[in-house]
């Protein structure tokens, strides 16, 4: 069977809960993974086209920054997996057992930030933020590299036991029994990865500077590779000597005789590392906390489901023209384009839709345009702000020590926060341990704007672009993100609205306005919903259940569903209901995504009641909600549910939706109880809290403390078992709401969620959530 001629996703490895970070390949059938998550992850492949994790590596005290494997010894003869984490240790582990490291390395006095061994096995190389590099010999340190000025970010070993180091301080250096011997300059921001080229003479290394360079040994630089438009993070070398790199521009690119020869897209803002497998498939790990592989061999595609969600994943993907290379508005062209082929495979081109610009890359296998993202301006700014003669979204002032001038912290909605604090830090001769801190602030204080990276966490929402929604008016309600907080002092430079970072107060305020999902990109849900009338149409036992013209028309005309002025008919209503209700479960979710929004700007499905149903019955059909499998959901149910409990969320919008949902809510609360135990999906678990959290709000409009301490009970077991932190926030947020308007529910509190409530506020699973919980705790405890 020939190749196809552009790689196609072959697997997706989900398991670890923030940014996978690392990884490395053994062999076709096993990779290893390491995450911000504190884990490092052992996966085996169980068929063509599949992975299962095998082990879970728990043995740092923070992020898994790197890993690498190690070659059998005679001392070792399984050979071992290294993992170096933010707590400055190197972690050797045994594949025999993975309870618990077999040999822990210690010396470095900063994070370890690069691995690489030696193809005997005997030596292992490490890089790290305290600008060393050290090498390692049957776990005893031999030497410490001494000479660059910042983080070495990546090392090799060669096969005669001189290592290569690349640093921050935007050098190469060549060193032979722990003496420099060769400097390789050129790149001319941070070097942050090396691969050795097959021969051993020449080795490629990637740069923030955005470009790929190959050097021989004596020095000389031999190509410059040019294509990626943002910092390269990762390199690796395929079995026929093929570079693939990757980073921040949400691509993986293969490199060939010196030329680009493919461009892989992924739906997350940051291609963080990658690893080539013997068979020539391409293992990237990326900023939402998953390992995607691609393969070209037919055999080993992902099935239809999956390649059908990554490729909605990646077209609803928002990115900004800054992470575009050479962007300007004259390369945009008109729809017409997507009528003519590609002059080339895998070319890019750029097409207007609306207020949008999409994405599109020819693929010469189908003779197809496959739209691969959308491009739109930062959200959730009016005004930028400009420093250094360049416009940014926010400006932050951050104090470094009392008395001190504050430093400016410059953030684009669209970067990814551990960028722009690395860049913060290092231009200010700050120390990288600093990083999480000053990346978590940002992630904290941009308010009201869907960040790259923190938003992508897992798959995409079709059509809206978005992982999870950003509860603002509730964050800044319960003290969780009024201000900024200094990351360094703790103190408040500019308090916008009350409030800030700093400890927790008895002057508890509740949020008071219903959290709704309001976002959504309608043209691409209605092209969706086109596409699945056009499919059901052509199967011969659905197409009864397809649109007849007129509907078909009426869910077109709602393109201007946002518009003041814009009127939702009973027809249009209906013929969105024929899909939500009619449709396979499969084909439903646009149908119940643009129900979802249509319950927002319109009271008529609030006071419609289409063949005798309500619209809780109505929403609660379509999406299963009262009728749910005992065991793990289908990821098509987890997307309906998903979109449906955010459309009963939504009914809030109208005091005659808010009736509704409200007269059902133990009905409701019944159906999805234990539902966040059937998932793993992160957004149907915050869509879930986020109805708690607006029917605690409702009860105390309604003044029904039954129905509050009804609600309580169920948002506490589901507090108990919870690590997301979207619901931690909005669930710790039930408990504040309904005990600060009813006494019961707060002696209740008391007894159900008190010692959950003081956990969080050390453990939470962000700042915010420990923030809240403190307050709410304190607010219980008074």
């Amino acid at each position: 069977m020939a190749p196809s001629l552009s790689y196609k996703l072959s697997a997706v490895l989900s398991g670890h809960s923030s940014d996978a970070r690392a990884l490395a390949a053994q062999g076709n059938d096993l990779l290893v993974s390491g995450s911000h998550d504190g884990t490092g992850r052992i996966w085996k492949r169980e068929g063509p086209n599949e992975f299962a994790q095998d082990n879970v590596l728990v043995g740092h005290k923070g992020a898994v920054r790197v890993v690498t494997i190690v070659p059998p010894t005679t001392d070792s003869p399984n050979g071992l997996v290294a993992t170096g984490g933010a707590d400055n240790v190197i972690c050797l582990w045994d594949p025999t057992d993975f309870a618990q490291p077999a040999m822990k390395l210690t010396g470095h006095s900063g994070s370890i930030s690069a691995l690489a061994a030696s193809c005997d096995g005997k030596t292992i190389v490490s890089g790290s933020w305290d600008s060393t590099a050290k090498v390692w010999v049957d776990g005893v340190c031999t030497h410490t590299l001494v000479g660059h000025q910042h983080t070495v970010w990546a090392v090799l070993v060669l096969d005669d036991g001189s290592v290569i180091t690349g640093s921050a301080d935007k050098s190469i250096c060549l060193w032979v029994n722990g003496q420099i011997k060769q400097t390789f300059s050129g790149h001319t921001d941070c070097v942050r990865a090396l691969a050795l080229l097959p021969g051993g003479n020449r080795f490629a290394s990637a740069s923030n500077d955005t470009t790929v360079r190959i050097w021989s040994m004596d020095g000389k630089c031999q190509a410059v590779l040019h294509g990626h438009s943002s910092f390269i993070y990762a390199l690796s070398v395929l079995p026929d000597g093929a570079i693939v790199s990757g980073g921040e521009d949400r691509t993986a690119r293969v490199w060939r005789d010196g030329k680009l020869a493919h461009t892989i897209f992924v739906p997350s803002t940051s291609v963080w590392d990658i690893a080539a497998l013997d068979n020539g498939d391409i293992a990237c790990g990326t900023s939402d906390g998953l390992v995607r592989i691609f393969t070209r061999d037919k055999a080993r595609a992902a099935s239809a489901g999956d390649a059908v969600h990554f490729a909605e994943a990646n077209a609803a993907f928002m990115m900004s023209k800054k992470t575009i290379q050479d962007f300007h508005p004259s390369m945009v062209r008109e729809r017409d384009q997507l009528s003519s082929p590609g002059e080339t495979n895998e070319q890019v081109i750029f097409v207007r839709s609306g207020s949008f610009v999409e994405v599109y890359q020819w693929e010469q296998d189908s003779g197809k345009w496959i739209q691969v993202g959308q491009v739109s301006d930062a959200a959730g700014q009016a005004a930028k702000k400009k420093f250094d003669g360049k416009e940014y979204d926010y400006v932050f002032d951050v104090d470094i020590q009392e008395g001190a001038p504050p430093l400016k912290l410059p953030f684009n909605a669209t970067e990814n926060p551990y960028t722009a604090a690395q860049k913060f830090l290092e231009k200010n001769g700050l120390s990288l341990e600093h990083l999480d801190t000053v990346a978590d602030f940002i992630t904290k204080n941009a308010d009201g704007v869907t960040l790259g990276d923190s938003q992508q966490q897992s798959y995409a929402d079709p059509f809206t672009g978005g992982s999870r929604y950003v509860p603002n008016q509730a964050a800044n309600s319960s003290g969780a993100a009024g201000g900024y907080g200094d990351p360094f002092t703790g103190g408040n430079r500019y308090v916008p609205s009350g409030g800030g970072g700093g400890s927790a107060s008895t002057d508890y305020v509740p949020p008071s306005e219903y959290v709704l999902s309001k976002q959504g990109n309608v043209s691409a849900i209605i092209k969706k919903l086109t596409e699945f009338n056009f499919l059901i149409a052509q199967d011969a036992a659905a197409s009864p259940m397809a649109f007849e013209d007129a509907q078909m028309q009426s869910i077109k005309s709602m393109e201007a569903l946002s518009d003041a002025s814009f009127v939702v008919t009973e027809d249009m209503y209906k013929s969105l209901l024929h899909a939500a209700l009619k449709w396979p479960k499969d084909k439903r979710f646009p149908a119940l995504d643009l129900l979802r929004l249509v319950i927002v700007f319109s009271r008529l499905p609030a006071l419609s009641q289409p063949e005798g149903k309500s619209l809780v019955e109505c929403v609660g059909e379509a999406a299963g909600i009262f009728e749910l499998p005992p065991n793990a959901l289908a990821k098509q149910d987890e997307i309906n549910l998903m979109m449906g409990v955010r459309a009963l969320s939504n009914a809030f919008a109208t005091k005659e939706g808010g009736d509704l949902v409200w007269a059902d809510h133990a009905k409701i609360i019944e159906a999805l109880e234990d539902s966040w135990m059937k998932t793993t999906n992160k957004n149907l678990v915050t869509a879930v809290s986020n109805l708690y959290l607006n029917l605690a709000i409702a009860a105390t409009k309604k003044n029904d403390d039954d129905g509050g301490l009804n609600i309580l009970s169920a948002a506490s077991r589901f507090l108990n078992v919870t690590n997301s932190a979207d619901a931690q926030l909005r669930l710790v947020n039930v408990f504040g709401v309904l005990s600060t308007k009813f006494q019961l529910c707060k002696d209740s509190a008391r007894i159900l969620g008190d010692t959950t409530i003081v956990i969080l506020g050390i453990n939470g699973g962000s700042d915010a959530v420990k923030d809240a919980a403190k307050q709410v705790g304190t607010f219980l405890s008074a």
